[in-house]
């Protein structure tokens, strides 16, 4: 009996607990070494809390795992890399350490000192120092032509673009040399449009891109307005200086600028309905005896 007593205190003596730092007194922000010992026990037999939740008032550096020593001496260990941006002095807590045996054991708490910097009140302050004066070197310029050169030659391709190109690919027909009446030019080219298989394909955005061209070409020659370059708003307030309130207008607008560039979709009834208010509109209103020289001179540039 008392062989197994003595037995039984042994076992619970051997096992022990020790945390231990490498320094006690630290500068604010230095780091320092917490190393937990655990001796008596097997590596796996030991259960420690989250390295992270150890020790709350200071900052973990590293991430350490649970190793053992069998040196001079044999012991489990676990390192820890701490710090502390406060000043004052703090106390490591005690670690709980658990094992299978459904033992726990606690370690010794420890205190840090964190300092502050001394202040040397002795030493007078100085001005800010003056910005240095860096001398200019001609050659650095060198290095910026071609992006400049770059830079220029977008430009110029861009203005070329919008001089030209753009103004070309408003309408065709804006430049096309002709002496026919704007009235009947634009009526051809609706029987040319009605004739095309846009509406039969349901290739809705076609055919309205095509009629848009149509409707705004007579309406920049007809009536001296820039309607082909011109947003839908701007053209409505074109229209409305002119005193020109047909309804229908403004419903074909909006119908094209959805289809055009929403996607949207339309119905073959509907923009054979809008292509005859169309026509309608020309045969309307013709043209103006007093402009035809005019507006025939314009066809010819």
């Amino acid at each position: 009996m008392f062989r197994y007593i003595l037995l039984i205190s042994f076992n619970l003596f051997s096992q022990n607990v020790i945390l231990e730092v490498d320094t006690a007194s630290l500068r604010i922000g230095e780091q320092f070494n917490a190393t937990l010992k655990i001796y008596g026990s097997e590596l796996d037999s030991v259960v420690l809390p989250a390295s992270e939740n150890t020790f709350d008032s200071f900052e973990l550096l590293n991430n350490p795992v649970l190793s053992t020593y069998n040196q001079e001496d044999t012991y489990i260990y676990k390192n820890f890399l701490l710090t502390s941006f406060d000043t004052g002095q703090f106390i490591l807590n005690s670690v709980p350490v658990f094992f299978s045996g459904k033992d726990s054991l606690f370690s010794n708490p420890v205190s840090v000192n964190f300092l502050s910097f001394p202040v040397d009140t002795a030493n007078k302050f100085f001005d800010i120092k003056p910005p240095k004066k860096i001398p200019f070197l001609t050659k650095e310029l060198f290095v910026y032509i071609p992006y400049l050169l770059l830079i220029v030659f977008v430009l110029v391709l861009v203005y070329v673009f919008f001089k030209y190109f753009k103004r070309t690919n408003h309408s065709d027909f804006v430049l096309k040399k002709t002496l026919v009446p704007i009235d009947v030019y634009f009526l051809s080219k609706l029987d040319e449009l009605l004739k095309k298989d846009y509406l039969d394909d349901e290739q809705y955005k076609e055919f309205y891109t095509e009629l848009s061209e149509i409707f705004r070409g007579y309406l920049e020659l007809r009536f001296s307005i820039p309607a082909l370059e011109s947003s839908t708003h701007e053209l409505r307030i074109f229209l409305e200086d002119l005193k020109i309130k047909e309804s229908w207008v403004n419903s074909f607008l909006r119908n094209s600028d959805i289809v055009k560039f929403a996607k949207g979709m339309s119905s073959k009834k509907e923009s054979v309905e809008f292509l005859e208010k169309a026509r309608a509109f020309v045969v309307k209103f013709g043209i103006v005896d007093d402009h035809i020289e005019e507006i025939n001179d314009k066809l010819k540039k």
